[in-house]
């Protein structure tokens, strides 16, 4: 079957569940903040396979460098290969940019421990690479990783400072 994407201009509907269940308190921000960065940087994809929810993309894009923020599939397709192909149409559709994610730190004493390292291993697995840089997104520290391309941690320090300042109403 064909995955398709669709770009959103907000988060909503069937949406709304998914990210509200994919992330965990630490990573999430309110669905406000996530509005008000549409049209001013931030981009929200659906992606569907027929007119089935497969998955969401949430990035927030700069001056060729892009902040990829949320990923998510429903909870029936995990494993079966969705979340590897959304990731590679996230790296055709967005070509023209260097991309960078966060996750949260393999912390042995954290409660979701094994859901962290699962996470990372997903990334590696699929083409993405460690970057040994830690940095601080919303209060909270995270491991960063190389979707495409490579950034510099000055500037993806400045991007989530951009991207926190939109978000959060700053700026």
């Amino acid at each position: 079957m064909m995955l398709r994407s669709v770009e959103l201009e907000e988060m909503s509907g069937e949406l709304i569940p998914l990210y509200e269940s994919s992330f965990s308190d630490t990573e999430k921000i309110p669905l406000e903040n996530i509005r008000r960065t549409i049209g001013r940087g931030g981009s929200l994809r659906a992606y569907y396979e027929n007119d089935s929810l497969i998955g969401l993309t949430f990035g927030f894009i700069d001056d060729g460098k892009m902040f990829f923020v949320y990923f998510a599939t429903v909870p029936e397709v995990r494993g079966k290969g969705y979340g590897s192909r959304i990731l590679e149409m996230v790296r055709q559709e967005y070509s023209d940019c260097r991309i960078f994610l966060v996750v949260e730190p393999c912390d042995k004493l954290a409660p979701d421990y094994q859901l962290r390292v699962r996470r990372q291993e997903f990334y590696r697995r699929n083409g993405c690479a460690d970057t040994g840089i830690k940095v601080i997104s919303d209060d909270e520290w995270f491991d960063t990783m190389f979707v495409r391309g490579t950034l510099t941690e000055k500037e993806m320090v400045g991007l989530i400072s951009l991207y926190e300042d939109i978000h959060n109403g700053r700026q």
